[in-house]
């Protein structure tokens, strides 16, 4: 064999077999990149679970919001001679999409608070009721001014 064909006969079997400084990986290497790789898959979890418990503890308060603004509306659409404005504090438990909430409804019609025999303060205080983070069971506060529809002096 001439010189030139064992150097391409030597080149071909490198090719096949490979070179010298080509290596894979090591176990010691794969174990360290499944480490680093379940490490932030862990940390990745724990942040969905939050933003889960989050995310919940939103709807809560929405859900909150919506039923003191609708015992509110329903305050102001009553008439003056109802029931429902001459009590002066009322406590009730109210379900609105499965979550029970503890509802304190105030109607303060005297000066202390800002009214007088023809104007009433209305205030309906919810607070979400069962599980979860503490920040869930704040009270939610809504309050509207209402007044008579008996015309002032200035109508004639």
């Amino acid at each position: 064999m001439s010189l030139r064909n064992r150097q391409r006969a030597k080149a071909r079997t490198l090719k096949v077999g490979g070179t010298s400084r080509e290596q894979g990986f090591t176990l010691i290497e794969t174990a360290i990149a499944l480490a680093v790789m379940m490490i932030s898959g862990l940390a990745i979890t724990s942040l969905f679970v939050y933003s889960i418990n989050f995310n919940s503890g939103a709807s809560d308060r929405a859900l909150a919001l919506a039923v003191a603004q609708q015992r509110l509306e329903r305050l102001r659409k009553a008439p003056w001679s109802d029931p429902l404005l001459n009590n002066p504090s009322a406590t009730e438990t109210a379900t609105s999409a499965g979550h029970q909430f503890n509802v304190v409804t105030t109607v303060c019609s005297t000066s202390a608070c800002g009214g007088s025999a023809t104007l009433k303060v209305l205030t309906v205080q919810v607070t979400p009721q069962g599980g979860g983070q503490q920040w869930v069971h704040t009270t939610i506060s809504v309050s509207a001014e209402r007044a008579t529809t008996t015309p002032g002096p200035y109508l004639r």
